[in-house]
């Protein structure tokens, strides 16, 4: 009888950890959604937008990155921004990823790369709410 009870706990004590979010900056407008995680090491960029809105995207990626070797149709790549800092970048139709290592790489370059991810979510939720 007891046996029932600590199972019956233990099925409920994992539905309850099933239903918990996990705080982190998500912005969701319809089929927009863009999650941008960071840890004392790293910073990631996760994107998921309409596809006619890639252009945009890899415009502001573009503009933000004048300096380095960033080429629209390198669809994943690591790109070194300036001297010694990179970042890893994957760009697909409707896709944004990003993954920066804030121990290999300075504040300066840090501060670009979270400028992009600010500008990305202002471009897509702003077109989002438009249409």
């Amino acid at each position: 009888m007891k046996m029932k009870y600590v199972v019956a706990i233990c099925l409920f004590i994992m539905l309850l950890s099933g239903c918990i979010h996990y705080e982190t900056d998500r912005v969701r407008h319809g089929r927009v959604s863009i999650t941008v995680k960071e840890s004392d090491r790293q910073l990631r960029v996760d994107a998921r937008f309409k596809r006619s809105q890639t252009d945009d995207v890899a415009r502001i990626i573009k503009e933000e990155l004048d300096g380095s070797s960033y080429n629209e149709n390198n669809h994943s790549t690591t790109l070194t921004i300036r001297d010694d800092d990179k970042l890893f970048l994957r760009l697909k139709k409707g896709r944004l990823k990003i993954r920066f290592d804030k121990d290999e790489n300075d504040q300066v370059a840090y501060d670009r790369v979270k400028r992009i991810a600010d500008q990305v979510k202002i471009i897509l939720t702003s077109d989002q709410a438009q249409r």
